[in-house]
């Protein structure tokens, strides 16, 4: 593990391993964070369980599009987009976008680790408010073993000025939501 602060860093052997763009997004926003590493898993709900965090601190990325172009919506990893519920809070008729789009939106990621942090790659970002109530906040680094650990403040400040709403599910609640 190395910490960064302020775009200051400590290095370490897996210094390097994060999404180059991510990494030169989080110094240039001077962010305090982390890097965590973790045994390879894959899945943002396996990666919480590898990384022996709580399911609800790890966000995943989900990636839509419409005519207007590309969304990532970010939410704990346990939930479920409700992709009604963000078309309507934001006035768009988004679906999600092939795995194969995927690779050229985020070159510098191994399929399937993409940060949940689309502001890094210029795609607009809208969280769940689920993120709110939680201090720590994890999402991937690009790769499949290592984490970006940040305090929720330090999320919240690099989300300022993107739209955040109930737009997710916990799993066990989703048929209820789908009813109504």
């Amino acid at each position: 593990m190395h910490l960064r602060h302020g775009g200051k860093q400590q290095l370490s052997e897996a210094s390097m391993s994060i999404s180059p763009q991510l990494e030169t997004f989080l110094a240039e926003s001077c962010t305090n964070y982390e890097v965590v590493s973790h045994p390879y898993s894959e899945r943002a709900a396996n990666t919480a369980r590898s990384a022996c965090i709580p399911d609800r601190t790890m966000a995943k990325a989900v990636v839509l599009k419409d005519g207007n172009g590309y969304v990532m919506a970010v939410m704990p990893s346990r939930n479920r987009l409700m992709l009604a519920w963000l078309n309507m809070r934001l006035d768009r008729n988004l679906k999600l976008v092939q795995e194969t789009t995927l690779q050229d939106l985020f070159p510098d990621c191994q399929p399937g680790a993409i940060p949940a942090m689309g502001i890094a790659y210029g795609m607009k970002t809208v969280w769940d408010d689920a993120l709110n109530t939680v201090a720590d906040i994890y999402i991937e680094g690009g790769n499949h073993r290592e984490l970006i650990h940040m305090h929720r403040n330090e999320f919240q400040k690099l989300m300022y000025g993107q739209p955040h709403a109930a737009i997710s599910c916990d799993i066990e609640e989703e048929e209820a939501y789908r009813s109504c």
